[in-house]
C-alpha cells in the first residue's frame, strides 16, 4: 500500500513538473509563411514549412484542444517528425499527421532535410513489440494481428481520434503513436 502510494505521488508530481514546462516554455521557431502552400485547410506534407522535429527529450503530447487541461490523445516520441496545420496561436500548433491534435510549438524544432520524400502513404511501426490492428478503431474491436516494429503500413488516409486505417500488410485501424514517418 505504501509503496502504491508513492508511486501515486511520483505521477501527480511528474506530471506536474510537465504541464508547468509545457505552459511556461515559448515557442522556438518560426516559419516563412510565403512559402506555404495550401491545400483546402492543410498544408501539404512534402512542403518542407510543414514539417517540424520534436525535440522534447521524453517525447510530447497531443491534446484534443489548444490547452494543457485537454484530453491528451497520443504521445509522440522525441525526434520524430510531425505536420504542421498552421503555426497555431497562443503557442499551440494544430498538427494533422502522425496524429491529429495539438500541441504546444515550444517542443518543436525544425525537420532535417530529406533527399527525396518517401510516400505520403508509408508509414513504418515503432513500437518495440509491434503494433495490434483492430478491425475497428477502437481497443475494444477484433485484433485481426500485429505488425512487427521496423515493418513498412500503408496507410489508407491520416485517421481520426489517434487512429489510422491501413491497408498492407493487414486492412484494419492501428494507433497512430505507433506510427513513424518511412525512412
Amino acid at each position: 500500500m505504501q509503496e502504491q502510494r508513492i508511486w501515486q505521488k511520483y505521477i501527480r508530481l511528474t506530471s506536474s513538473s510537465l504541464l508547468t514546462a509545457t505552459v511556461l516554455v515559448a515557442p522556438s521557431f518560426a516559419a516563412d509563411t510565403n512559402k506555404m502552400q495550401i491545400q483546402g485547410e492543410s498544408l501539404l506534407a512534402q512542403v518542407p514549412d510543414s514539417c517540424r522535429q520534436v525535440i522534447a527529450r521524453n517525447g510530447l503530447n497531443v491534446r484534443r484542444q489548444p490547452t494543457a487541461n485537454s484530453e491528451a490523445v497520443g504521445i509522440i516520441g522525441s525526434s520524430r517528425n510531425v505536420t504542421i496545420q498552421n503555426l497555431g496561436e497562443n503557442g499551440w500548433v494544430p498538427i494533422t499527421a502522425p496524429i491529429q491534435g495539438y500541441v504546444y510549438g515550444g517542443f518543436l524544432g525544425m525537420c532535417e532535410a530529406a533527399t527525396a520524400p518517401p510516400p505520403t502513404n508509408c508509414r513504418q511501426v515503432a513500437a518495440v513489440r509491434g503494433i495490434n490492428v483492430h478491425q475497428a478503431p477502437s481497443t475494444d474491436g477484433e485484433s485481426l494481428g500485429v505488425v512487427a516494429n521496423g515493418r513498412r503500413v500503408t496507410i489508407e488516409s491520416l485517421g481520426t481520434e489517434g487512429w489510422v486505417p491501413i491497408t498492407v500488410p493487414l486492412r484494419g485501424y492501428v494507433q497512430a503513436e505507433n506510427l513513424a514517418y518511412c525512412s
